[in-house]
């Protein structure tokens, strides 16, 4: 029996594998581009190559396996993301109902309480009622604001010491690493003394405003950085000069306005169970650091 890991090149879905991996589990990969695997991971897993947006290779590839972490891989392409959300999950639905998959570990988002307004997130929503239709034991995991989407700030903090944003400087909203998000879905599915349908949050240790975290940017890189609250326009037009289709673009600005609303809190409380260790300090210096000095030239 093994555990299944989609979406194993990402950011959550890599480290979960490496962790069971190193815990002695069976383990189980369906990615698009091995390639782009850890070394760990290709060396140890099983691999299973193919689409996630295939219902027959996913179901094939996860015959057999006692648990499964799911996740709806972004995809800046599809022409209607919220479609390419639900088709995913019916995908998913499909291979648990198929091969009775005992345990299900889902990454959802806070925000997923929504059926609209919240663009992708309200996305995340329906995945859930999918899974939910299907599982017999699953747990969605709702985390926050993903530390590494200042990953994506690397080239403006490098030549414009600024953070553009489209979200006010004093808007604050909890803040979480991968790392921790993958290290509790990792002990979810090696020890599986849990049942029944469950949401779990997952926020960080404190919650942090924008100027905050531009703060400990500051701080950090020994130089001023600051927050820019852009427009969602201006948003929109960043997202479509990087590749994304309209109707993605058009997505994730609902999503933004849907996080920028005051009346907008997670619908699951911060608990000592849903705060996760890592700070932003932390990630600033262990991972944000080390990428920005490749980007700086000799």
């Amino acid at each position: 029996m093994s555990i299944a890991i989609a979406g194993a090149t990402g950011n959550t879905g890599g480290r979960i594998a490496q962790q069971l991996i190193e815990a002695g589990a069976t383990v189980t990969v369906l990615a698009r581009n091995p390639e782009k695997l850890h070394p760990v991971i290709r060396q140890n897993a099983i691999l299973h190559q193919g689409s996630l947006e295939d219902t027959q290779f996913v179901i094939e590839a996860t015959q057999g396996v006692e648990a499964l972490y799911w996740v709806v891989p972004y995809n800046f392409g599809a022409a209607n993301f919220r479609a390419y959300q639900h088709h995913v999950g019916t995908i998913a639905a499909a291979a648990i109902a198929a091969n009775q998959i005992p345990y299900v570990v889902n990454l959802s988002s806070n925000g997923a309480h929504l059926p609209q307004g919240m663009g992708p997130i309200s996305g995340l929503y329906e995945v859930e009622q999918q899974l939910n239709a299907a599982a017999q034991n699953i747990i969605h995991l709702r985390p926050g604001f993903f530390m590494e989407n200042y990953l994506m700030q690397l080239e403006p903090i490098r030549t414009a010491n600024s953070v553009f944003l489209p979200v006010a400087g004093d808007r604050r909203l909890a803040m979480v690493a991968t790392q921790d998000i993958a290290a509790v879905a990792a002990k979810l599915l090696l020890q599986r003394d849990w049942s029944g349908y469950s949401v779990l949050g997952l926020h960080g240790p404190t919650d942090l405003s924008f100027d905050e975290a531009a703060t400990i940017l500051s701080q950090e890189l020994g130089r001023l950085i600051v927050h820019v609250s852009i427009t969602s326009e201006q948003f929109r037009s960043s997202l479509l000069q990087i590749g994304a289709r309209e109707n993605v673009a058009a997505d994730y600005v609902e999503m933004w306005q849907g996080l920028s609303n005051p009346e907008y809190t997670p619908a699951e409380p911060r608990t000592s169970q849903t705060t996760t260790p890592t700070t932003f300090s932390q990630f600033v210096r262990e991972q944000l650091l080390p990428q920005l000095s490749q980007l700086i030239p000799a």
